[in-house]
């Protein structure tokens, strides 16, 4: 036997373990139990207002919020929210920017139909205050299902807001990120918010690769632990569909470094029949190609292991899409001065590149919007991280939405499973209005994005502590496998120049 957790077990397996009958928390009774379920509230709020803009997140974990308190638990709800600075900032200040109140007031008015209509900050701030202090001495929530806001996450008053907590009812713990104890997996503040609980249920799938206090540490304190109905639900869709895909699979990347996707890349190359790269990311690859890109910033250190991803496609017969033609702008905060060039090897030159110097690619041309397009429609599973471009500049996110249109003509023409892997590219489908036909559109971006790689997900494995499964044995003729690719490490520019193809590494000269 082997531990569940245990860091070298395939990731398969430990999803397979995960969203099996066994660890559905729908079959294990949770009434008058401390119930802590982690859950990503990170949603946009108007700075203005204090309302919350987009309320998807909160919404896909209602479901599991009913679920939860309608089984009698005592609900307690803990997230982050923010980019807080507790070793720089104050609590005063952290608790004006990165409060959890108006997420407080959205689930006020959703759980228990509070009139509040949120237009102040300051109310919304002022009614959860009122909530907070009712639910630390147990006054005046008595008819609610929402208690309230508890002043933190941890601690006496936190504990105070828990004790008097009746079945079926809900609390919000203050923002986990006010404590930097979070962030750093610290065991004294895991423990604390553990204290909290009897049961701890994860249903943040945007943070599960995260190694985090509130994600992993309080497990370790915890004795029942399971996944949540959304991360299940995530699960089952996404491992289901890319482990073992209806092909051709098909895969869309974009966003703006190579450093966090180049694993991600490597692994797709090794896993997808098409690979099409867009956005800021693509200028490296078509860097590493030969292309000379111009003043559009690529990343030196990483042109070598692009190089050798590249060569690795090729060797596979993977098809790797990379941008053909590129709209370009002066600025990157507006169109000016715009264009569309072509992408060629024969521009290979420093001093007449293919984007004129001061100016910067911003979005793919249509050239590539119609070659991605095509590829796409060719697929029968295809998988979505990362805009074209930059995308929040509406003259710049015309390849984003493309790529939006080709995913849902692909479903409802094709017949495709079409997946969308968080982030950007859930803003700009739902603002494009084209996520209705979509297969399945997940709440996390990188956990979705990891999930893929194959890599840790510590806060799946957590899950799994304490937990015993038979040790995995060799067959007993496993065939000769395959040399692993070597692995992608950046490599220092002057390194990578020697290294590079003579032709666009040393000399300059362009590639024939």
């Amino acid at each position: 036997m082997q531990p569940a957790d245990d860091p070298r077990r395939p990731l398969r397996d430990v999803v397979r373990d995960l969203i099996s009958p066994d660890l559905d928390v729908a079959n294990v009774d949770v009434s008058g139990k401390r119930v802590l379920l982690r859950v990503d509230f990170n949603v946009p709020v108007d700075e203005a207002t204090g309302v919350v803009t987009d309320a998807s997140r909160i919404t896909a974990a209602l479901p599991s919020i009913r679920l939860l308190a309608g089984c009698g638990a005592r609900l307690i709800l803990a997230s982050h929210f923010g980019r807080p600075e507790p070793k720089k900032q104050s609590r005063a200040q952290m608790e004006a920017a990165y409060s959890l109140a108006p997420v407080a007031a959205w689930l006020d008015r959703e759980l228990n139909g509070g009139s509040s209509n949120g237009s102040s900050s300051d109310g919304a701030a002022n009614d959860n205050r009122n909530n907070s202090a009712a639910a630390a001495n147990g006054t005046g929530s008595s008819g609610k299902v929402f208690v309230g806001l508890a002043p933190d996450c941890v601690g006496p008053e936190a504990e105070a807001a828990v004790a008097a907590l009746q079945p079926g009812q809900v609390l919000l713990l203050q923002n986990t990120r006010f404590h930097a104890g979070d962030g750093a997996n610290d065991p004294g503040f895991s423990g604390a918010l553990a204290a909290l609980c009897d049961v701890f249920v994860q249903d943040a799938f945007g943070v599960v690769h995260r190694d985090q206090g509130s994600v992993t540490g309080i497990t370790v304190h915890v004795a029942e632990c399971y996944p949540g109905p959304l991360v299940r639900r995530e699960l089952t869709e996404l491992a289901h569909r890319l482990f073992e895909p209806a092909r051709p699979l098909g895969v869309v990347l974009g966003g703006a470094k190579v450093a966090d996707k180049i694993g991600v890349v490597a692994a797709l190359v090794e896993l997808a029949d098409v690979v099409a790269v867009g956005g800021r990311m693509a200028f490296t690859l078509l860097a590493a190609r030969g292309v000379s890109v111009g003043s559009t910033q690529i990343e030196a250190d990483w042109l070598e292991p692009c190089r050798r991803m590249m060569a690795r496609a090729a060797e596979r017969g993977t098809q790797l899409l990379l941008p053909g033609d590129v709209l370009w702008s002066s600025s990157l905060a507006a169109p000016v001065d715009t264009g569309v060039q072509l992408l060629t090897l024969d521009c290979c030159t420093e001093d007449s590149p293919c984007i004129p110097a001061g100016r910067y690619g911003v979005d793919i041309g249509p050239e590539t919007m119609a070659a991605f397009r095509q590829a796409l429609l060719g697929c029968k599973t295809i998988f979505w991280n990362g805009p074209m471009g930059k995308f929040e500049v509406p003259e710049f996110g015309k390849g984003t939405v493309a790529v939006a249109q080709a995913m849902d003509e692909a479903s409802r023409e094709r017949g495709a499973i079409t997946i969308i892997g968080g982030g950007d590219s859930v803003a700009a489908v739902t603002a494009a209005r084209l996520d209705g036909a979509i297969t399945h559109i997940s709440t996390g971006g990188g956990a979705s994005l990891e999930l893929i790689e194959g890599k840790g997900m510590p806060g799946l494995r957590a899950l799994l502590r304490g937990r015993l499964v038979p040790a995995a044995s060799a067959p007993e003729s496993a065939p000769a496998s395959a040399p692993a690719p070597a692995a992608l490490v950046p490599v220092p520019q002057q390194q990578a120049a020697a290294a590079a193809p003579a032709c666009c590494g040393v000399t300059k000269k362009c590639c024939a």
